[in-house]
């Protein structure tokens, strides 16, 4: 897991249509009776009742998920408060600040990183990630949005809670935000080494480079672009993550005076969610406030509505992985409703899922079936980031001289819309995936709800309403049911609307030399108009920074939790295991709200190596290219009616007894209500039996969509396909993971989007072949179901047909492995693309999961990211995040940076530094700091699971509830002396033999002539 203090979204929580409401807002039965609890606490608190300052404004039961929602005002202060009671024991706390910025300095994101740097109550550097080790919180973070930023947390733990809810009040309201600390996580001139005055001043920032990483990111830049040209004049024409171009130009004193207007009580959303007594949060939160008075915070401005459209190009970099000039992206965006009209903004996003989700929606026929383009661009849907919401319809992997086209067939697919309207099944099957998604029980309901109503909450809306889903599930229904109820919509907010937007974003050879050119003379700007004494003055603050990066810093002021306060025993979720007409079946009885989670998986340890690399592929297309007895829309408007989806993958990883033994499967996996269980299992046997593998338009259009996402990926998740890349050296189960989903799948699936037609019979032929091999009855199979009880003998009777279909039988319960020879080859790779900053990891083996040494290794991993390489790679290097990471069930040790400036060698460096200093860590550190990265593994390995997922760590992995047991034993006994020889074993002699590979993902000259390094550029392909 990489901890990081920030996360920069915009727009914020505006992705893809129905999915806030089907994956965030998850919980019970839909008009279920409020439970003793909830009613316990609607008659606790009464309107007009002041508790500890806060005067009750609003109560409302929530039957749908079983809630009371509880709304206060702050008397003094005015600060708004809402509390979600619900008997869940994962408790969350946000504070919201509506945070509108006025340029491109990315202050807001600033401050969102200075205030997490100290405060008055703490007054250490970092307070927030020294939280992360004295803490079980199940999550912590902080988010920057267009005019909101977010600052949430969720534990288990009542102590923890209120320690973690007092950090971040003080760090919030009372923040230090020292100029060393701006200089430090925003921007700052300082000398390439800041000891050797000889070297030249450079620009340098924690934001500064996350942002230069952010905007290097197509689609990123798309969707920002796309934003900023709708709303021209307001605070969403800016980049509130902030500009590189524009970062440079934000003081210390602007930052400080950003905080003074807007991180005010007045200003201040507050939330708290689950079982802690609402009392104890009012009473804690009015001591931090009650000091301050009230003020009037800014309002945000609208934008104003055109009278006619509008048409911008703009460029970006290159594509590296582009095929066939496919480049260009498009979209059309249209001013649409005030997101406050709850019900007008839920029939907007049902439109939107009516016209462009699944193989039945017309927008997927016209724009991606038709091979205009790959994939929709990011930002399409819905998005309510604004008050005044915005709809856009995009296409990416487009040529350039089809924009015109893809426009045309954008307009002409609305206007066949406002004619024709929708099917009545079709509608139907977008709201059973909305009634589906809210009886779905997830460990994160409380988070999800948080940061789902922010935004309506921010611009003035009930945040309580905006929690009622089924009341307006019910309005839909019945006024859908009037004619031309969904025509008129499409014609007033799209056919008529003159405030349209076209934004076009084309490639440009020359943009990444342009961005460098840019930079060098804005930076050469600023250094001619230096003084000789500002110049000295960057020396000594150079110096200044590094001395505080590196001071040991008293921590006693910061609560903790203790290693005492961890459960000795751990959860667990306990199956049952029987045989089904032969086949080995796990059951896993719990609540479920009555969904059940059907899991079915095939060995793969015999597929010819020759078709491992299709596997992705194939589970991506399986059933998206229709099946033999029904046509693809046919099939998809069934899927979406009857299951929750039915999906494919593929998992290869090393025994927990052995890394040289490989469990390689592929599970197929779907969900359903208890009345729908019978068709799910039809379906099921429809797309595992009968896929039409002979289709190859549709074969083709499921290639460009797979390559397509995974080109995108790239930039976003730099530091996992550098490990990923560097690992796929240390065993088999980690070169089948790299060859199946790191840098090298998004390599085939470059070579197979770049065929000609008739070439693509090959690829149909080599998806048939593992079809005919998955439906191999001599191949073992097993099952795994988690469902109501009441649930199971529906289930027996179905599997027993479906084992007779597909033929399915196994004579063993036990997980098949094989021992393949696998010799590890080490090297140093660079792949070539075209970033302003880089990617780097370097890894080493370590050993199985069950080995004695694999909990010292675990911790070792924790201790130096959190003492030595978060200091050297964020803090001193300028990178987003950087860190090691040992993953127990691989096998591999791996360091890693994220969105790294350039200058590789000096992460590379610090890698290896960090060994020297952890072979001496008793030099460091102490008992407090060993206990503290154990409580931060136990909050990883104690996190809440959704009930779908309960027991299948054992199904997919073969990790028993006595090996996660022995486990944690053994980490709660590791001592230092164990992470001292840990470090000496596994990387410090490996590292003196040369066993160990570095991958590096950036710009070709950090390789380019350095000894035993191979630079792969990304048309050249990765092979091992």
């Amino acid at each position: 897991m990489i901890h990081l203090a920030s996360k920069h979204f915009a727009p914020l929580l505006s992705r893809r249509t129905v999915s806030a409401l089907r994956s965030s807002l998850r919980s019970c039965t839909p008009r279920s009776p409020l439970s003793t609890l909830a009613q316990n606490q609607l008659e606790q608190f009464q309107v007009g009742r002041v508790v500890h300052g806060f005067r009750v404004v609003q109560v409302k039961p929530i039957p749908d998920f079983d809630q009371v929602a509880v709304r206060l005002k702050h008397i003094k202060t005015n600060a708004d408060y809402l509390h979600v009671f619900k008997d869940d024991a994962n408790n969350v706390f946000s504070v919201a600040f509506q945070t509108a910025p006025r340029d491109s300095t990315g202050v807001p994101h600033i401050l969102e990183h200075t205030t997490l740097c100290g405060s008055e109550k703490y007054p250490v550097r970092d307070p927030f990630f020294k939280m992360l080790n004295r803490s079980m919180a199940t999550f912590m973070n902080a988010m920057t949005g267009s005019d909101v930023t977010i600052y949430p947390f969720s534990t288990e733990n009542k102590t923890d809670f209120y320690n973690l809810m007092d950090v971040y009040m003080d760090s919030t309201l009372a923040p230090r935000l020292q100029k060393f600390d701006f200089l430090q996580e925003g921007w700052r001139l300082e000398h390439q080494d800041p000891r050797d005055a000889s070297t030249p001043i450079v620009f340098k920032g924690v934001v500064y480079n996350e942002m230069k990483g952010a905007l290097s990111d197509m689609n990123s830049l798309f969707a920002q672009r796309l934003q900023q040209y709708m709303y021209p004049s307001t605070t969403y024409s800016t980049v509130s993550g902030g500009d590189p171009i524009e970062i440079t130009d934000l003081t210390h004193e602007q930052l400080v005076d950003f905080h003074h207007k807007n991180y005010h009580p007045s200003n201040a959303k507050f939330f708290t969610y689950g079982t802690f007594p609402l009392v104890d949060h009012l009473s804690k939160i009015d001591a931090s406030i009650s000091v301050f008075e009230k003020i009037q915070p800014e309002q945000l401005n609208d934008t104003e509505r055109w009278s006619k459209p509008r048409k911008m190009i703009v460029s970006s970099v290159p594509d590296a992985l582009a095929i066939d000039g496919r480049e260009s992206k498009v979209a059309i965006s249209y001013l649409v409703n005030d997101s406050n009209d709850i019900f007008e903004t839920f029939v907007l996003r049902v439109i939107c899922s009516l016209l462009t989700e699944g193989a039945a929606s017309p927008m997927y026929k016209s724009l991606i079936e038709s091979d205009l383009g790959t994939d929709y661009v990011m930002g399409s849907g819905y998005d309510s980031t604004a008050r005044l919401a915005k709809v856009s319809f995009g296409l990416q992997g487009i040529r350039s001289e089809d924009a015109p086209r893809v426009e045309d067939a954008i307009q002409n697919t609305l206007a066949d819309a406002a004619q024709h309207g929708f099917d009545a099944h079709r509608v139907e099957s977008v709201i059973h995936q909305m009634e589906l998604g809210l009886k779905h029980r997830t460990a994160n309901f409380g988070m999800g709800l948080a940061q789902a109503i922010i935004g309506h909450w921010i611009h003035g809306g009930d945040p309580i309403e905006a929690m009622e889903f089924s009341k307006y599930i019910d309005q839909l229904r019945r006024e859908a049911a009037t004619p031309g109820f969904f025509e008129s919509r499409i014609r007033r907010y799209f056919i008529d609307n003159p405030h349209r937007l076209t934004l076009v974003m084309q490639p440009e050879e020359s943009f990444v030399d342009e961005q460098e050119q840019e930079e060098a003379n804005r930076l050469e700007r600023k250094l001619a108009a230096l003084t000789k004494a500002d110049k000295a003055q960057i020396y000594s603050d150079g110096i200044e920074l590094l001395k505080k990066q590196e001071e040991t810093e008293d921590l006693s002021c910061l609560p903790t939790l203790t290693v005492k306060d961890i459960s000795p025993q751990g959860k667990t979720y306990p199956p049952k295991h029987a045989s089904v007409a032969g086949l080995p079946v796990q059951w896993r009885t719990t609540d479920t709200n009555r969904v059940s989670y059907v899991n079915l998986a095939k060995s793969l340890l015999r597929l010819p190596e020759e078709l491992k690399s299709y596997l992705p592929l194939f589970c991506m297309a399986l059933g998206k290219t229709g099946t033999t007895n029904k046509s693809l829309a046919e099939l998809d408007e069934q899927i979406r009616l009857l299951t929750g989806g039915i999906e494919a993958s593929y998992t290869a990883h090393a025994s927990p007894q052995s890394l040289t033994t490989s469990h390689e499967d592929i599970l197929v996996a779907t969900s359903s209500l208890s009345s729908n269980i019978s068709s799910s299992y039809d379906l099921l046997c429809e797309v595992i039996q009968n896929t039409n593998w002979h289709d190859t338009e549709r074969l083709m259009t499921n290639i460009r969509l797979a390559q397509s996402n995974y080109a995108s990926s790239i930039v976003e998740n730099g530091h996992g396909i550098a490990m990923s890349w560097a690992e796929a050296t240390m065993t088999r189960a980690s070169w089948l993971n790299e060859l199946t989903g790191g840098f090298s799948q998004a390599e085939f699936l470059n070579s197979l989007a770049a065929k000609s037609p008739e070439d693509i019979q090959g690829v149909s032929d080599s998806l048939k072949r593992i079809s005919e091999f998955v439906l191999n009855e001599s191949e073992t199979s097993r099952a795994a179901v988690v469902l109501s009880p009441q649930d199971q003998p529906t289930h027996e009777r179905q599997l027993i047909k479906l084992v007779d279909r597909l033929k399915l039988h196994s004579n063993a319960f036990e997980r098949t492995g094989a021992q393949i020879p696998f010799v590890p080859k080490y090297r140093n790779t660079l792949i070539a693309l075209p970033y302003p900053i880089n990617f780097a990891a370097q890894t080493f083996l370590g050993v199985p999961l069950v080995h004695k040494d694999s909990p010292s290794l675990q911790i070792l991993a924790s201790l130096m990211t959190t003492h030595f390489l978060h200091r050297e790679i964020r803090e001193k290097g300028g990178a987003y995040g950087g860190g090691a990471r040992y993953s127990a069930l691989d096998g591999t040790f791996s360091f890693y940076s994220y969105r790294d400036p350039p200058g590789a060698k000096r992460t590379l460096d610090a890698f290896e530094s960090s060994i020297n200093w952890a072979v001496d860590i008793r030099k460091s550190l102490g008992q407090r700091e060993l206990d503290e990265a154990k409580l931060s593994i136990f909050s990883q390995v104690d996190s809440p699971v959704n009930a779908g997922d309960e027991s299948m760590t054992l199904f997919k992995y073969g990790v028993t509830d006595h090996i996660r047991q022995s486990r944690r034993e053994q980490l709660f006994a590791v001592t230092l002396d164990e992470v001292e020889l840990a470090a000496q074993t596994y990387l410090l002699e490996p590292l003196r033999k040369g066993h160990s590979s570095k991958t590096v993902l950036g710009d070709r000259r950090e390789a380019e002539g350095v000894e035993g390094w191979t630079i792969v550029d990304s048309s050249a392909g990765g092979e091992y």
